[in-house]
């Protein structure tokens, strides 16, 4: 678990699950924002719970972790219930009983902003805490997961693609936030394409038509998008700019091991 290469432009991983799982729960860690008047702590602690409730269940570190206000980003500093520093020992601490669980861990815009001012990156200083420090990737990653027996290919593991990156964009529409996630086709190809960012729990199917040159035929295949929750109550920054409140209800990715499906959960 945890080999990888480098890409041009995304770090490849591949995990291995085991061959008994008929199935994978994936989860999705994303703007957490530790440090936040407005962290909402009870969903937290209920994700957590989930995590840890059943061996196939996984994660997915997807940025945003810490709200990390600093002198001159948008959040108030003044505002903050934990410092910076305190909200990286505080993410160590989170994450210490799930670390066998990651799949991947990387930066949000908000620990992007100490980068930008010292060149130190939270989220690989906290991978390394957890001595994971190989499951770190920026800007974006690629996971290829095996698990369980297809039982259409000689009982060998199916595999799934899954392309992610904590993800950008400022639209206040819920069409034009899904545009950030759809676009994200358009770089890779991949099962499951996962967007955090934009603060909106969601799940869609897009279709293509692949070219099987082999066969030398057309084939149809489905692609899953999947964006992530905040784990934010209302007030603050969002209801100063006139932003709706946001669910915080968790979508998690479930893969087949018998059989190649992968579908949302919300």
């Amino acid at each position: 678990m945890g080999l990888f290469l480098w890409g041009y432009q995304m770090k490849d991983i591949t995990h291995e699950l085991p061959s008994h799982y008929n199935q994978a729960r994936i989860y999705i860690l994303s703007d957490l924002h530790l440090g936040s008047a407005h962290h909402d702590k009870q969903t937290r602690e209920q994700f957590f719970e989930e995590v840890q409730a059943e061996d196939n269940r996984y994660l997915i570190v997807n940025g945003d972790i810490i709200n990390n206000a600093i002198k001159h980003s948008k959040s108030d500093i003044y505002s903050e219930t934990i410092n910076p520093d305190e909200a990286v020992s505080k993410t160590v601490e989170l994450l210490e009983p799930v670390k066998d669980k990651i799949l991947v861990i990387i930066d949000g815009n908000h620990e992007d902003r100490t980068y930008r001012e010292s060149g130190i990156s939270i989220m690989k200083f906290v991978a390394m805490q957890l001595w994971i420090e190989d499951l770190y990737a920026e800007p974006a990653y690629k996971l290829f997961v095996s698990l369980g027996k297809n039982q259409g290919r000689d009982c060998r593991k199916t595999c799934y693609a899954i392309y992610g990156k904590h993800g950008n964009g400022g639209a206040r529409t819920e069409g034009g936030k899904m545009n950030y996630l759809s676009r994200m086709s358009h770089t890779t190809d991949a099962d499951v394409y996962v967007h955090s960012h934009t603060h909106i729990p969601a799940a869609f199917r897009k279709s293509y038509f692949m070219s099987d040159y082999r066969n030398k035929k057309s084939t149809k295949k489905d692609r899953l998008f999947v964006n992530s929750n905040a784990f934010m109550l209302f007030g603050g920054y969002g209801e100063k700019k006139g932003y709706a409140p946001s669910s915080t209800q968790y979508p998690y990715i479930v893969l087949e091991g018998e059989h190649r499906l992968a579908r949302a959960m919300i």
